[in-house]
């Protein structure tokens, strides 16, 4: 049974979430590949006391960012600061602009930060001691080199 952060992975798709549930409650979510190549989730079992605030609280893009790094990738976010570190020999070119190892590099630990992170650019640039925009720059790059899917407003991974 693989985990990722706060998902666990309990077979044929289905993933225990353990993050900021009320003491007692479960929160069982399924996930399918859509058309886009990434996982989705199509349904949600949930077993605790129910309100707004509860259902409000539950982060399904984080948490169909961790169904994503743990299907296609294997990620564990403990090791996240370690794999979001760009090692220096790939920082250091003689040419302008980065190889594309260096962006494969990027893709790779944004995946891992974003399975766990709300803010995983934020967290990229930290680990890197690079400033913000310097992160989002490269983010932006992997994705134009199609290493990372499209983005969406609001959600990370």
């Amino acid at each position: 049974m693989r985990t990722i952060g706060h998902l666990r992975s309990l077979g044929d798709h289905w993933y225990a979430w353990a993050d900021g549930m009320p003491e007692g409650a479960q929160l069982r979510v399924h996930a399918t590949v859509a058309d886009d190549g990434r996982y989705h989730l199509d349904a949600i079992d949930y077993e605790g006391p129910v309100s707004a605030t509860v259902l409000r609280t539950i982060p399904v893009g984080r948490i169909e960012a961790a169904v994503n790094a743990l299907v296609r990738h294997g990620h564990d976010p403990r090791r996240a600061p370690a794999e979001a570190r760009v090692p220096e020999k790939l920082r250091e070119h003689s040419v302008p602009g980065y190889p594309d190892e260096f962006y494969e590099v990027i893709a790779r630990a944004y995946r891992v930060l974003a399975a766990d992170s709300p803010r995983p650019i934020v967290e990229l640039a930290e680990a890197n001691e690079v400033p913000l925009t310097t992160a989002q720059r490269w983010v932006k790059e992997a994705r134009r080199r199609e290493l990372l899917p499209p983005g969406r407003r609001g959600k990370a991974g």
